[in-house]
């Protein structure tokens, strides 16, 4: 790691710190409503699927490793929790890897190459992971995209027809039992496993949505949207604060909300509002 800190420069730092922000919180809670809402929710519904799943995959990961992250080399951001599997470089591979799986398009895959690395690269150059990190992050990560994309072409017939429902509850208990079996989770298995229910929970319950185009409708989708995700991620969050219900369950319950309304509830705003259709599902 000594070497990261010879080729330290200020161009570099300020590039790095931009690589790294697209593997943060608040780029995802960002993105992937607004690609779900002004894009296509069907791929974008099948990648928050995937990309939440290896949120909590990953601090439960960390749980059971217990590496603590490099301290040969200073830090030049702030970083929380153990060192493998690095977060960022494992959501970094899915993200990307499954856009450039879904597209196909040459352009396309290298963009996503470029963008992989470069997160992946950042958190070594920022200092907060190791080799061993990025490598175990990117490992994990790719055989997940794997195994989703299996399980998608693969599905048991008997898990198809249990129904949205059932199939959610199903979720929602195995992830509690997550939750028994790792009790030392931190805050992204928790926050990321309740956006994952109430996101998956959404898209199971969902109709297909063809989403009707123009500046005039994706700009009424997109404000719609981001004042529901601004009044459940803060305003919600204030008024546990104020009546004094600061608990793991009201976390839980607030990023299940917001899950549920990337994919459900501002939705269901829009095809009321005639700002998108409703179509009849069809499985790819």
């Amino acid at each position: 790691m000594e070497w990261i800190e010879s080729i330290r420069s200020e161009p570099l730092t300020v590039l790095m710190k931009a690589f790294t922000l697209l593997g943060d919180e608040e780029f995802f809670l960002l993105a992937l409503p607004l690609a779900f809402w002004l894009w296509s929710p069907r791929k974008m519904g099948r990648l928050g699927i995937v990309l939440l799943a290896t949120v909590v995959l990953n601090d439960f990961l960390k749980g059971i490793f217990q590496v603590p992250r490099p301290e040969e080399i200073s830090h030049l951001v702030h970083a929380d929790g153990w060192n493998v599997p690095s977060g960022h470089a494992q959501c970094a591979i899915v993200l990307w890897g499954w856009l450039a799986w879904e597209l196909r398009r040459r352009w396309v895959s290298v963009v996503a190459v470029i963008l992989i690395l470069g997160v992946a690269f950042s958190r070594m150059y920022l200092g907060v992971h190791d080799l061993l990190a990025i490598t175990a992050g990117l490992v994990v990560g790719g055989l997940s995209l794997l195994l989703y994309g299996w399980l998608l072409d693969h599905a048991p017939r008997g898990w198809l027809q249990l129904g949205p429902t059932r199939q959610s509850l199903i979720l929602l208990v195995l992830l509690f039992g997550c939750y028994m079996i790792f009790p030392d989770y931190q805050d992204p298995a928790l926050k990321g496993g309740a956006a994952f229910i109430g996101f998956t929970a959404g898209v199971l319950h969902g109709p297909a949505m063809s989403l009707n185009r123009g500046w005039g409708v994706s700009i009424s989708r997109a404000l719609t949207g981001l004042v529901g995700l601004v009044l459940i991620y803060i305003g919600l969050k204030q008024i546990f604060i104020a009546i004094g219900y600061q608990t793991t369950l009201a976390t839980f319950i607030r990023y299940t909300l917001l899950g549920g309304w990337i994919s459900w509830g501002a939705p269901y705003l829009f095809r009321h509002f005639g700002w998108s259709r409703e179509q009849v599902r069809m499985r790819n």
